[in-house]
């Protein structure tokens, strides 16, 4: 899975201090069709250092490569 764009900068809903969205430490992960084809929805619930958790979303590109040796 690989984003497709710039990930807009998201901003808690309760303190609006900016969530940090490259510590890869998800709370919860949620993934969803795209409107094109190859692409989903990926849709990470972070945790904010105020206590709330916020869902920050992000349109992806789905790419599968054979692994090994056929």
């Amino acid at each position: 899975m690989r984003p497709i764009g710039v990930a807009p900068q998201t901003l808690c809903w309760h303190c609006s201090r900016p969530i940090d969205c490259s510590a890869d430490e998800q709370a919860a992960r949620y993934i969803y069709r795209g409107e094109q084809p190859l692409t989903i929805m990926v849709e990470d619930w972070m945790h904010c250092s105020c206590g709330a958790y916020q869902n920050v979303r992000r349109l992806t590109e789905i790419t599968v490569e054979a692994i090994g040796n056929t």
